[in-house]
């Protein structure tokens, strides 16, 4: 692993921990909603079934106080009784007790509750712009609504169910425009968000924690396999420097003798199980000790290098090879038949001749120059490799002797 490897990876593990913390954080938000629109459910259900309780024995006759007055909306005979005893009473009604317990819990708990309706009797009871907007749906169908929104400057959780008109309801509600089934208003439920935020602010601090303990692991994790690939690639590259001096020839860095035995012997076997021909190009530069005698071995091994770095380009499937076979004479092993190693022969006579480079003591040309024998065998059990390379020599040998810089085929 590369130290940009490293980094690389270490940033998308931040970034794969982060969004973690994100979806999780966002997750939490949606369960915390979640959780605070299903209480005000259930304290809409609650008051629901006190107010039918209420309901269903036709209201509850409480004593009258200073801060329990005669309901003045509630219009019937017997709204006021005075006992035996001469205590004063009077009735309450579901709408009046809702009122009162909505009073009672704002103060305990600071959950408000409210009961209202787009036509109320009662002026307190008349619904805010959320409120008209909830009803709205209500009317429309829907059982209930939902929202997160603001009650003056602090953010609440509001849930508003429909107030459905029952039998005990016509009691109070009397008159043509009531009849059982009718949506006559809602109550909202509003849970203050911060009582909310209380829960996932805890929550918060620990998904932090977690995910720095994750982030930390994980990039201890990418440190040692940084170090333990450092201390491979450190082998291996020593290794490598091990083969490059046993395989490859040091002046031109192709495949040297040693490793060309091994690779067709590897080839040889293989065509002779699968019956493909395998071809073969002796390349020889020409007159070349007369290039190293006038202008001196240095320039010679730069000119070595330079043929070779020629050939090397027009290489690159792994069942092929050029190696140098020795001296100024290079190999080529490739797994194809005849017309194509003689076009490949070709390709690489005319890519040196286009080299341009100087050669005074050429017989035939001003430049360096190559010439090339070519030779097909389809391997079978009673043909060796060597054969192979007798015949490419051969052809070799026709090429030096029929004017050099040229392509020859063995005709054998």
């Amino acid at each position: 692993m590369k130290a940009t490897s490293f980094l690389l990876f270490s940033i998308l593990w931040l970034m794969l921990v982060g969004l973690s913390f994100y979806y999780q954080v966002e997750d939490d938000k949606k369960y915390g909603q979640k959780i605070a629109y299903k209480q005000a459910e259930m304290f809409f259900q609650h008051i629901v079934l006190m107010r039918q309780w209420n309901a269903d024995h036709g209201g509850v006759y409480v004593p009258v106080t200073e801060q329990n007055q005669p309901n003045p909306y509630l219009r019937m005979p017997d709204r006021d009784v005075t006992t035996s005893e001469g205590r004063k009473l009077t009735l309450v009604n579901p709408a009046l007790m809702t009122r009162q317990l909505a009073e009672m819990e704002e103060n305990h708990s600071g959950i408000r509750f409210h009961i209202t309706s787009l036509k109320p009797l009662r002026p307190e009871n008349k619904a805010d712009d959320w409120e008209i907007k909830a009803l709205q749906t209500l009317h429309q169908g829907r059982k209930s609504y939902e929202e997160l929104t603001n009650i003056g400057d602090q953010s609440y959780f509001r849930y508003m169910g429909a107030l459905i008109l029952e039998s005990p309801c016509l009691k109070c509600h009397t008159g043509p425009d009531f009849k059982v089934g009718d949506v006559r208003g809602g109550i909202s439920v509003s849970i203050p968000s911060s009582s909310i935020n209380d829960f996932l602010s805890v929550r918060l601090e620990w998904l932090k924690q977690s995910h720095l303990l994750i982030a930390a692991i994980g990039l201890m994790a990418l440190l040692i396999a940084y170090w333990a690939q450092e201390r491979l690639n450190k082998r291996l590259t020593k290794a490598r420097s091990h083969l490059q001096l046993a395989y490859l020839d040091s002046l031109t860095l192709l495949p040297n003798r040693r490793y060309y035995d091994a690779f067709v012997r590897r080839e040889w076997k293989r065509a002779t199980r699968h019956h493909y021909p395998l071809s073969m190009i002796m390349i020889d530069i020409d007159f070349f000790k007369a290039y190293n005698d006038n202008l001196g071995h240095v320039e010679g091994d730069q000119c070595l290098r330079q043929v070779a770095r020629t050939l090397r380009r027009y290489f690159r499937r792994s069942g092929d090879l050029i190696a140098r076979y020795g001296g100024e004479e290079f190999c080529v092993v490739a797994a194809c038949d005849s017309l194509q190693i003689m076009q490949l022969a070709e390709i690489l006579r005319m890519a040196v001749e286009s080299m341009k480079l100087p050669h005074p003591e050429s017989k035939i040309s001003q430049y360096v120059t190559i010439s090339l024998g070519v030779a097909t065998l389809i391997p079978r059990e009673n043909i060796e490799f060597g054969d192979l390379l007798l015949h490419a020599d051969r052809a070799l040998y026709d090429a030096k002797h029929s004017g050099r810089n040229r392509v020859e085929k063995y005709r054998g």
